[in-house]
């Protein structure tokens, strides 16, 4: 059986106080259940991502009981610091994800999912027709 702690930070992380200081340790793997709940292998527990502006270390959901994972919500955010996320996240041996923006003229949307191509690029699906 899977266990309920999957895709939940609150169970894996642990919050403490040290001195004057918050202490957040987070795994850096977590387990991936097949579909029948078998424990199947290790898999990255963070990633980073890059998404225009936005740069952050985020919690990854696996989803190995489908063969997918997803990205979850922000941790550390960067600050629109690409090459700071980058350095941090290569230090820790952390993966990055980095979405594609949409190339509309004048739209500049991040593509997280569903996505059409036109003249000049990968584009949001808002501009599929035109």
């Amino acid at each position: 059986m899977i266990p309920r702690a999957i895709g939940r930070m609150d169970v894996y992380m642990k919050i403490t106080k040290e001195g004057d200081d918050l202490v957040l340790r987070i795994p850096l793997s977590q387990k991936s259940y097949d579909a029948c709940g078998d424990y199947s292998f290790d898999t990255a527990n963070l990633i980073g991502v890059i998404a225009g502006n936005e740069c952050s270390i985020s919690q990854l959901i696996d989803l190995g009981y489908k063969g997918d994972q997803q990205e979850g919500g922000a941790i550390i955010n960067f600050d629109g610091d690409p090459e700071g996320l980058k350095k941090v996240c290569k230090e820790l041996d952390i993966d990055i994800w980095e979405h594609p923006i949409c190339t509309y003229p004048g739209c500049k949307r991040v593509l997280r999912g569903c996505m059409g191509y036109g003249d000049n690029g990968v584009q949001c699906t808002n501009h599929e027709h035109d």
